[in-house]
């Protein structure tokens, strides 16, 4: 008996089937192989510093109103100085360069001022100059939740013809050109602490607070509760307690937390002279890693140290106290599992710097007394 022939037609298809085949299996996951872009979310923490030393006006030295007067134009002219206008614009362009999703901002101060004179004076919103300096470059932001701190009373300087009022808050934006099925924020909240601190000025009483803001944010189906704060600076004991009292908060959270923020704090083995680690501990110790930790870039991730104002070369940015924290194990089996697979920070360069005009000859500022951190989370099923 001859031997059937296998017709070149059905070789052919049979060729055909073998490369689809082996297409899905090189194209399946693999083990060890990068999460699916479609569901990680990139993050940020930035602290934009609001322009002076606001503790400047609570020095022992200051104690009478004509002394307060000469210390409020002082700081007056240190914010002018360090041109938000111009800092805005360098930090637009880190933002834009990295574009995370959804960022956390700290000191977005807003400078009111009232003439006394007639004369123009200047006020800066720098919530308003950041978006607008994003929005120039294409990557548009809006406000998804905010939460206001300290608030001045008014406060003239008749030496340089204005009324000054400080407000201070702290700010999470997100992309606005996405559309809701690849992230949706909702249930914004905002918060003060219990813990204060009490100042009595010369022209009157007042309380330094500071809150935090929480929002959901639903990215590819999974949700997830994204926090900012800016702890108190100026006393361990408040910041603990703040600590806390967030920490208490978060805990009480249905969807898994990510936190950002300046928390004047750092890690233990970070600090060898012993400086405070309780707020950093305290949060910590809730169950929320660090991603500069578990997902460190490149140089030692340090956020803090450039000095007022800001032109100060080399860099003295020395110590880390600005972080992404994420709750990396669900509660809930219908909770989605975060990995934090990248970290790093920005305006740290001095390529980063700004260019500023505004006393006259050009000056280099760096875009804050702070850098930046942004991380990239993958958000997992359970």
């Amino acid at each position: 008996m001859s031997a059937r022939r296998t017709s070149p037609r059905l070789v052919g298809a049979l060729a055909a089937l073998l490369v689809a085949a082996l297409s899905l299996l090189t194209a399946a996951p693999q083990a060890g192989a990068s999460p699916s872009p479609q569901r990680e979310v990139g993050v940020a923490s930035y602290n934009l510093f609001l322009g002076g030393n606001i503790g400047s006006l609570v020095e022992p030295e200051v104690d009478t109103v004509p002394e307060f007067v000469a210390a409020a134009a002082a700081l007056w002219q240190n914010v002018v100085a360090t041109d938000f206008p111009a800092r805005a614009e360098a930090i637009a362009d880190l933002l834009a360069e990295d574009d995370p999703d959804v960022v956390g901002l700290q000191e977005v101060a807003n400078w009111a001022t009232t003439s006394l004179s007639g004369a123009p004076v200047p006020s800066y919103d720098f919530q308003e100059l950041l978006l607008d300096a994003l929005a120039e470059r294409g990557t548009p932001y809006r406000v998804i939740a905010s939460n206001t701190n300290f608030v001045s009373p008014t406060v003239p300087i008749p030496p340089l013809g204005l009324a000054v009022r400080f407000t201070d808050r702290d700010v999470v934006i997100a992309r606005a050109d996405l559309p809701t099925s690849r992230l949706k924020a909702a249930n914004p909240q905002s918060h003060t602490f219990v813990a204060g601190i009490p100042v009595t000025l010369p022209v009157g009483s007042t309380r330094i607070i500071r809150g935090w803001s929480t929002v959901d944010v639903k990215v590819r189906g999974k949700t997830f509760r994204f926090a900012n704060t800016h702890l108190e600076a100026f006393s361990a004991t408040v910041r603990n307690l703040q600590a806390a009292e967030l920490a208490e908060s978060l805990t009480a959270s249905p969807h898994p937390v990510v936190l950002v923020g300046d928390l004047n704090s750092q890690r233990r083995d970070e600090e060898p002279e012993g400086d405070d680690v309780v707020a950093y501990e305290t949060l910590t110790s809730i169950g929320l890693a660090d991603a500069w930790i578990e997902a460190p870039g490149t140089g030692d991730g340090d956020t803090s140290g450039q000095t007022d104002p800001l032109t100060n070369v080399p860099s003295k940015i020395d110590h880390r106290i600005d972080y992404v924290l994420y709750e990396p194990e669900p509660d809930s089996p219908e909770d989605p599992v975060i990995e934090a697979t990248e970290a790093h920070v920005v305006g740290e360069e001095l390529a980063d710097r700004a260019t500023s005009t505004v006393t006259g000859a050009p000056r280099l500022l760096w875009p804050s007394d702070h850098a930046g951190v942004v991380a990239t989370l993958h958000i997992g099923r359970p």
